[in-house]
């Protein structure tokens, strides 16, 4: 077999290249620590690796939302916090309305405190996080969610959670809507709230209803009490109807009251016989005091939907609330029985609404606890889950720097020993042959 001049040298060629190729590929690998150049040199662990730095990435996203919502968390708590306080004082301050031995001025004093309590609570409740939105107006964070209209306070955000992804699976409410904190009852607790009419002109004074048995009161929606004389009234009672989902009305008149008892005990009834006697009760009773003149109205209500949908929820604006205690100690009752029964009636609804409020915020505050504690979790699992991934991506794609050195020195000979050989073929020439003889 002959072979050409022009094939030694290729040949010789293609093996020094070849060897060249190699040992850069394993400087490439050596400077830059990974044992992958290309995807060519191990396709299955490229694949591999794409799919934990893809993983590795969101992981990392999800760590910077956690970060964001324990922040945001933690301002919410900070100023509930202070809203609790808030509201302790606040309480106390309506005890010491109800002392009847304060003066008119002694009353227009503590109308003063509380106005500044309220004002106090109404710039908590306008708080802005660190990004410059406001806290507890749902998804418009940049509409402040209590404002004035007319002689009111009401909310003007939405009940639209402000989510955040803090892991792949679970969405976390960053901040809780004002509504919800200021506005509401704790959902699932069975409470009613009693009132007295504004225009009410007898001393008769209603205190807050007492449920003696649940189950017969779940679906109770309100009652109105009527005085048609001072020793008779009417009580119109709504109830919801588990079965149609209709909302029945029903009016008991002639039911007799006895002033000079003093105080006593009225159990709600549902129904009633000629003489007043009650015939089917509704497991709610309430305490009442005084002489109501004919044309005074009292009304007991659900502050809580419970099972009833929105059915019978009652405002419990906390601000409202307060603007009306407000307005009633502003307002003089030295001398006037009715005017001292009419403040009596508003301390009383209002201390019901502030207990309501002051328990909605203390279970809000417990909810954003386990959120919080929820975040430190999923952070220690999120923390796991990149030393997992690291691990995986170093075992793929990391170079073994003894397995590397020990290749370097074998293709450093390797190409040493490919350019001896072409030297020694190259000797071989037929001109080279006729030098040397």
């Amino acid at each position: 077999m002959r072979i050409s001049s022009t094939l030694y040298f290729q040949t010789g060629l293609n093996s020094i290249n070849k060897q060249q190729s190699d040992l850069m590929h394993l400087f490439q690998q050596v400077g830059s620590g990974k044992r992958m150049i290309t995807a060519a040199d191990d396709p299955l662990a490229a694949a591999q690796s794409i799919t934990l730095s893809q993983a590795q990435g969101m992981n990392k996203r999800f760590a910077e939302n956690r970060e964001v919502a324990s922040r945001v968390l933690n301002e919410e708590e900070s100023i509930l916090n202070s809203i609790t306080s808030q509201l302790q004082d606040v309480k106390t301050r309506l005890v010491e309305a109800g002392n009847g031995s304060l003066s008119d001025a002694d009353r227009a004093t503590l109308a003063d405190s509380l106005r500044s309590s309220q004002q106090a609570l109404l710039g908590l409740a306008n708080s802005t996080d660190s990004s410059g939105q406001y806290l507890f107006s749902g998804s418009q964070g940049l509409v402040a969610p209590f404002q004035q209209e007319g002689a009111s306070i009401s909310y003007q955000g939405d009940r639209i959670d402000r989510n955040i992804q803090v892991d792949q699976t679970r969405q976390l409410p960053s901040t809780d809507n004002g509504f919800d904190v200021f506005s509401r009852a704790t959902p699932g607790v069975n409470v009613f709230l009693s009132a007295g009419n504004a225009n009410n002109t007898g001393t008769g004074q209603i205190a807050q209803p007492t449920i003696s048995n649940p189950k017969l009161a779940e679906n109770v929606l309100d009652f109105e009490i009527s005085f048609t004389d001072d020793s008779t009234y009417s009580i119109t009672t709504r109830v919801f109807d588990d079965f149609t989902g209709a909302i029945n009305t029903t009016t008991l008149s002639g039911i007799p009251y006895d002033a000079s008892k003093g105080a006593g005990v009225i159990a709600l009834p549902l129904e009633v016989d000629d003489e007043g006697n009650t015939l089917t009760e509704s497991g709610i009773s309430i305490s009442f005091e005084g002489a109501p003149a004919a044309g005074d109205e009292f009304s007991v209500q659900r502050a809580t939907s419970s099972a009833i949908g929105a059915y019978g929820q009652t405002d419990v604006n906390l601000f409202n609330t307060l603007e009306d205690v407000i307005q009633a100690l502003e307002t003089p009752t030295a001398n006037d029985p009715a005017s001292q029964a009419q403040l009596r009636n508003v301390l009383n609804g209002a201390m019901q609404r502030i207990d309501i409020n002051y328990n909605n915020v203390l279970t809000v505050r417990a909810s954003v606890g386990a959120r919080m504690n929820e975040i430190d979790a999923l952070k220690a699992n999120g923390s796991l889950q990149a030393l997992h991934i690291s691990s995986e991506l170093g075992r793929l794609e990391d170079l073994d720097y003894i397995a590397a050195s020990t290749q370097l020195e074998l293709r450093s000979s390797a190409l040493e020993a490919a350019s001896l050989a072409f030297k020694k073929i190259q000797n071989t020439s037929l001109f080279a042959l006729t030098a040397r003889g």
